[in-house]
C-alpha cells in the first residue's frame, strides 16, 4: 500500500469514527450521507469498538484477587462488606424489531430491548447481556443469561467462596445486590420486602445501606445516558441497536478507566457533582444527572405483558 491509500484509509477511519461519534451523541443533522453508508459505517464502528475494547476492559474476570479488588471497593466507598456487584436490567428503547410482535412491547408502553449488567462501586460495568425482549421480567433475563447462570449455578467466575465479615467471626459468601424484582439466593442480597413502617430497626436500616450501594447502579446508568445522547430516546436502527449499545457501554468503561487515576476535579467525563454524594454534613446529595431527568428505566414487574409472537 503506497502512501497515498494510506492516507486515504486513515482519514476514512477517522470519517467513520466521526459519523458514529456524531450520531451516537443523539444527532443525525448535516450528515450528507447515504442512509444505506451510514448504517454500514455505524454498524462496523461499533462492532470494531467492542471487539477490540470488551476482552480488555469488560472482561469475565476469573482471578479471585480481581473480585477481591472489587469487593474492597464497595466496602470502602459503601461500606458493605463481601459485595462483588450491584446487579439491574434497564430497558433500552428501539424502533419495533421487523416481524416481533409484541415481544420487545414492555410495560411501559414502549418497544424496548434490556441491558442486563452487574457494575462496580466506581460506576463501570463488569458484566452485561444485551437483546433480551423488553416484555420479559428482570429475574428471566437474569437467570437466562450466561453470566447470570455462571454466578448462580456453574460458578465459572471463580468467585470466592465465602469471607469473614469484618470485626466478627462469621463467614458469608461473595454476592451481588439486587431490588425485590430477584429471586433471594446465596449469590443474590436484596431488601426485606415490605415499606418501612412495618419492618424493625434492624431490617429497617439493612434496607437503608443496601439502597445506598444500589446507587452505583442509577449513577452508572445515569452518567451513560448523559454522556451517550442516543439511548436517551428510542433507537431507530433496527438490527444495530444492539451494537450501539455495546459501544457506549465499553467507551463509557473505557473512558472511566482513562480517567481513574485523574483527581474528580480534573475529571471531564464524569466531574465532580456528576454523581450523588455525601457532602461535608454526611448529607446525600443527588448528581447533576438527575437535574436532567434522564436516566434508563428500570426493568419491573410486567404484569399480565404476554408477548405475542407474529411471524
Amino acid at each position: 500500500m503506497d502512501f497515498y491509500d494510506q492516507l486515504t484509509n486513515r482519514i476514512a477511519q477517522r470519517e467513520n469514527l466521526s459519523i458514529s461519534g456524531f450520531i451516537n451523541a443523539g444527532n443525525c443533522i448535516g450528515i450528507l450521507l447515504g442512509k444505506s453508508t451510514a448504517h454500514y459505517v455505524i454498524k462496523e464502528t461499533c462492532e470494531i469498538l467492542w471487539n477490540i475494547l470488551s476482552p480488555i476492559i469488560l472482561k469475565a474476570t476469573s482471578d479471585n484477587n480481581e473480585w477481591k479488588e472489587i469487593m474492597n471497593g464497595f466496602y470502602k466507598r459503601w461500606n458493605i462488606p463481601n459485595c462483588v456487584g450491584a446487579l439491574d436490567g434497564k430497558y433500552i428503547f428501539v424502533q419495533a424489531p421487523t416481524h416481533s410482535g409484541s415481544d420487545y412491547f414492555s410495560y411501559k408502553k414502549s418497544f424496548s430491548t434490556i441491558l442486563m449488567a452487574t457494575y462496580d462501586a466506581f460506576y463501570k460495568f463488569i458484566l452485561i447481556d444485551i437483546g433480551a425482549a423488553g416484555s420479559q421480567h428482570d429475574n428471566t433475563v437474569f437467570r437466562g443469561s450466561a453470566f447470570g447462570k455462571a454466578i448462580m449455578e456453574d460458578d465459572i467466575l471463580n468467585v470466592p467462596k465465602d469471607r469473614k465479615l469484618p470485626h466478627i467471626n462469621t463467614n458469608l459468601p461473595y454476592y451481588v445486590v439486587a431490588d425485590q424484582a430477584f429471586l433471594l439466593h446465596n449469590r443474590i442480597m436484596r431488601p426485606y420486602p415490605g415499606d418501612r413502617h412495618g419492618l424493625d430497626e434492624t431490617k429497617t436500616v439493612f434496607n437503608y445501606k443496601l439502597s445506598r450501594e444500589r446507587r452505583c447502579i442509577e449513577n452508572t446508568f445515569g452518567i451513560l445516558v448523559q454522556r451517550w445522547c442516543i439511548l436517551r430516546k428510542p433507537i431507530v436502527a433496527d438490527i444495530t441497536c444492539e451494537q450501539i449499545t455495546k459501544a457506549c457501554v465499553v467507551m463509557h468503561n473505557y473512558i472511566q478507566i482513562s480517567e481513574g487515576e485523574l483527581p474528580v476535579s480534573q475529571s471531564e467525563y464524569c466531574p465532580t457533582g456528576t454523581t450523588d454524594y455525601v457532602d461535608e454534613n454526611g448529607v446525600l446529595r443527588p448528581g447533576s444527572w438527575r437535574d436532567e431527568n434522564i436516566s434508563l428505566q428500570s426493568v419491573n414487574e410486567v404484569g399480565s405483558n404476554n408477548a405475542s409472537k407474529k411471524v
